[in-house]
């Protein structure tokens, strides 16, 4: 297995286990979730069934912890049918988010 594949593998994997948490806290009104996940993004999740978030966490290229989406980038990417197009308007919105702040 590539270094590449196995990268992959390790962000779709975080990312899947940080969306359930965040998921799990949102549902338990957990207090120590507000200052360290924006409340749109609480909302969102905890109506999320797990294949969409299996699905969502699948085709997410970096962390979706440590990218800072913004709402709209985050509602557009769950429209998005699943697949290279979802993966390519994420490469977008980071390069863009990137190029802004550089």
């Amino acid at each position: 297995m590539s270094t590449t594949n196995s990268l992959q593998k390790d962000i779709v994997t975080l990312n899947r286990r940080f969306l359930l948490v965040v998921q799990q806290m949102a549902n338990a009104k957990h207090p120590l979730l507000a200052p360290c996940v924006p409340g749109w993004l609480m909302q969102k999740v905890r109506n999320m069934t797990l294949e969409e978030i299996d699905a969502l966490a699948e085709d997410m290229i970096a962390p979706c912890f440590h990218l800072n989406l913004q709402e709209g980038h985050f509602d557009q990417m769950k429209e998005i049918p699943q697949g290279s197009r979802r993966k390519a308007y994420l490469a977008n919105v980071v390069a863009t988010h990137s190029a802004s702040h550089a």
